[in-house]
């Protein structure tokens, strides 16, 4: 869990707002993506530009930054606050343990991000001041920052950027896509003892550098890298899906060195049943006596060595199996016979570690 909290504060989305002072150079977008569960953004990604509304940074001070979004027709209201806890001036530098702006104590700088009717009464979070530029009023004219705010200390986060007026580009957050279909306990299927390869890509991601170069960096709490735009890793096989392996995926703009980072899980289980092949009898043969070798196959993928289960005969001959071939052979004593035949029915079933149970059965006429 703790790698994983870690990786998500190292997320970074983008948030972003507009500034309409044609004499500013430099862009100014507003985008953010909000985790499920977070109350805030309530789990959705938004972007705004100076289409959908009016930008503005109203206050002087020099010891934080305030900054609004008025979207048009009442479309969105939205204001970020970042500021030093002990009112020195705000300037380029990471501001780590941030908590709500006006609780802000020693140690602790303020945050606070929300609109539309949502506000958090208690927050958590850090971020990162780029650039700021101030007019000789002491107002805000371009700022630059990225941050993570987790409303009332839950772990869903919202992740964004500001950039206002400024050429400090802006690299979204990357999208990892899960390339393995994913079983009925939403993980991997397990292909080996060992778990499964895991394949994931960011190949969606290039647009977003606007043919800019990109360098990827991959790593996984399974101790795997990678520098491609695709991944692959060997997850383990793991009985719990709320324990998988975590994925941080980081994207660096090397044209102005900037960076973005994302995380994703997987978890790979066995849902698949155990494999039953009887070999001998066939289905509906007649065999004349004892004439009759039981041959049986029991495999298992995942499970190399099946040692749960059972070989009936009619209702009560077990069989041996091999527990590391899955191979059993056996000649059949037991059926009762009489003139013109018995029907005689073999059923073999088997549980491998996973808890997956396999069925096999077959019929064949025994005759004297």
């Amino acid at each position: 869990m703790d790698k994983l909290m870690q990786a998500l504060r190292s997320t970074v989305c983008a948030f972003m707002l507009v500034g309409s002072a044609s004499t500013f150079a430099g862009q100014s977008i507003l985008y953010y993506l909000s985790q499920p569960g977070d109350f805030i953004g309530q789990g959705r990604e938004l972007t705004l530009t100076g289409a959908d509304g009016t930008f503005s940074a109203p206050y002087p001070y020099p010891y934080f930054a305030h900054l609004r979004f008025d979207g048009f027709g009442g479309s969105h209201s939205l204001s970020l606050t970042l500021g030093t806890f002990d009112r020195t001036n705000l300037q380029p530098g990471a501001y780590e343990n941030a908590v709500r702006s006006g609780y802000q104590t020693t140690g602790h700088p303020s945050l606070d991000f929300g609109g539309d009717g949502r506000s958090c009464y208690s927050l958590t979070g850090r971020f990162d001041v780029l650039e700021i530029v101030r007019d000789a009023n002491g107002l805000v004219t371009q700022f630059a920052a990225n941050f993570e705010q987790h409303c009332y200390g839950a772990v869903p986060a919202l992740f964004g950027q500001i950039r206002l007026n400024s050429d400090v580009p802006v690299i979204k957050t990357p999208k990892i896509t899960l390339e393995n279909p994913l079983n009925a306990r939403g993980c991997v299927e397990a292909s080996n003892p060992n778990g499964a390869v895991v394949s994931m890509n960011a190949n969606n991601n290039t647009d977003a550098a606007g043919g800019r170069s990109l360098l990827y960096s991959w790593s996984s709490t399974t101790g795997d890298s990678g520098t491609a735009s695709a991944f692959s890793f060997n997850a383990p096989l793991t009985t719990d899906p709320a324990n998988p392996a975590v994925v941080t995926l980081s994207i660096t703009d090397l044209t102005n060195n900037t960076s973005s980072t994302a995380t994703k899980s997987a978890c790979v289980s066995d849902t698949t049943a155990p494999a039953i092949v009887i070999f001998s009898p066939t289905p509906g043969q007649v065999v004349q006596g004892d004439n009759l070798i039981l041959d049986l196959s029991i495999q298992d993928g995942v499970d190399k060595s099946i040692t749960q289960y059972e070989v009936l005969v009619g209702s009560d001959f077990l069989s041996p199996i091999d527990p590391n071939t899955g191979r059993a052979q056996q000649q059949i004593l037991q059926a009762p016979r009489v003139n013109g035949g018995v029907s005689v029915t073999i059923t073999v079933r088997a549980l491998d570690v996973s808890g997956n149970s396999g069925q096999k059965s077959v019929t064949f006429t025994q005759v004297q």
